[in-house]
């Protein structure tokens, strides 16, 4: 309903109040809640995060060592790095709904190759690099970009709520590959996890998601159409190899590579590190499963700070308890507080989902949004496939993790003050809204 004209008010017309014209429900809030399914169907919950379960039958199957069986997810790592730019660059040209669902299809089309395959090993090395290859687009990598399409003042909140399905994800399918695996086998798991996939993600997003809020006669943050600033033809921001040129990007990309490699890395070695410390299996298995629990609470968190207060503040804020976290484990005192411990590392492993995208967006702008942070999704990667190989062979060299953790605390201090160096946002890339197609 329009509002009213100078005219009417004049004339004591009585109007009805603006908000009333607006009662219904934002359709950003629906694109959040698709692109929480469809992070849950992505490759990090139904690839990577369960993984752990599939060890061992499939180092049985292919009579070979779990580290050979492990070496495909290094591999998976390998073509997200290369990937990701590229997927990213994709999004912000062409739209995401095609992109995304056609990654969806070709990660369950290789989880349903998995089901056939036969020996020798290097079939199974080959699918899990074709997943990492054609898969990005099923990470945050594109959902982000369309998240922050549809919200600009609430962003950081969107985010954290669009990228908490990863965590939801690995919640539901761990178990429901866990009883697949008892009762049918690892190849029935596998085909059972694609068809969850196709059932849940491939729908939700073909038939709701929408890139750009003009698509639905919107704007941002549901403010109305013609009281949203005016969209310049050519999105506002930067462009990828502009970015690359600038002194935060570099500073953005090392701050995530280190806290990738060190709270990935300490994190994949919770349990062993903890059961070496004399703390019973069962106590670490649950110190490790509040890790999972802690990436949901921190990405709706995190995201609902950034968007209250400046967000370097925040990422060090959180980045100081992934410290302190490692501390205690260091001390020793890890046999008596490794839930607080779990939990701190947890809050800081979900920052590429929301405080990285959200960083992009404010300093970069929306132009190319995307492939930039497909780059950075990038160094997170190589942090992630860093810091569990590094920490492992510390332990392999000095007998114990005690060096490894020092190494571990020693970074992520750095890191938290190298957050203080990261400039103000740029003004002219607030508000920014992008035209974008799908």
């Amino acid at each position: 309903m329009p509002l009213c004209s100078s005219t009417q008010l004049g004339s004591g017309v009585s109007c009805p109040p603006p908000h009333r014209a607006r009662a219904r429900v934002f359709y950003g809030y629906w694109v959040v809640l698709v692109s929480a399914l469809g992070s849950a169907c992505g490759i990090g919950p139904v690839v990577v995060y369960t993984f752990g379960i599939f060890v061992k039958p499939l180092a049985t199957e292919f009579h070979t060592s779990r580290g050979s069986i492990a070496l495909a997810i290094s591999l998976i790592d390998l073509m997200v790095l290369i990937s990701a730019p590229v997927a990213g660059r994709l999004v912000d040209r062409h739209g995401a709904r095609t992109i995304i669902v056609g990654s969806h299809l070709a990660v369950i089309g290789c989880l349903v190759a998995i089901y056939f395959l036969p020996p020798p090993l290097w079939h199974f090395y080959v699918l899990f690099a074709l997943i990492g290859l054609l898969g990005v687009a099923t990470t945050p990598v594109t959902y982000s970009r369309v998240v922050a399409n549809w919200f600009d003042r609430r962003r950081g909140t969107a985010l954290g709520f669009a990228t908490a399905g990863v965590g939801l994800g690995t919640f539901v399918v761990m178990p429901i590959a866990q009883t697949l695996i008892e009762r049918s086998g690892w190849r029935v798991a596998y085909l059972g996890i694609a068809g969850f996939c196709l059932c849940v993600a491939v729908p939700a997003v073909w038939l709701f998601l929408r890139g750009n809020p003009r698509e639905m006669g919107l704007a941002a943050d549901d403010i109305a159409p013609s009281a949203a600033p005016a969209i310049a033809e050519e999105a506002t921001g930067i462009t990828v190899w502009q970015a690359l040129r600038t002194r935060n990007f570099w500073l953005l990309a090392g701050i995530f590579f280190v806290v990738a490699a060190c709270v990935t890395g300490t994190n994949s070695h919770i349990a062993p590190l903890l059961t070496d410390s004399g703390v019973s299996g069962s106590s670490a298995a649950f110190a490790a499963s509040l890790f999972g629990v802690a990436i949901v609470v921190g990405r709706i968190a995190n995201g609902y700070l950034v968007d209250r207060f400046f967000g370097p503040y925040v990422m060090a804020a959180v980045f100081a308890g992934a410290a302190i976290a490692v501390a205690i484990l260091w001390s020793g005192l890890g046999v008596h507080l490794a839930a607080p411990a779990a939990l701190l590392l947890g809050l800081a492993a979900g920052a590429e989902g929301d405080l990285m995208p959200y960083l992009v967006s404010r300093y970069f702008g929306m132009r190319s949004m995307a492939e930039i942070y497909g780059c950075m999704f990038g160094a997170f990667t190589l942090g992630n496939a860093t810091g569990r190989y590094l920490i492992a062979v510390g332990f392999d060299a000095w007998g114990s993790y005690k060096t490894p953790l020092g190494i571990v605390m020693v970074a992520l201090v750095v890191a938290v003050l190298v957050c203080f160096a990261l400039g103000s946002y740029p003004r002219q890339q607030k508000n920014a809204l992008v035209p974008m197609n799908v």
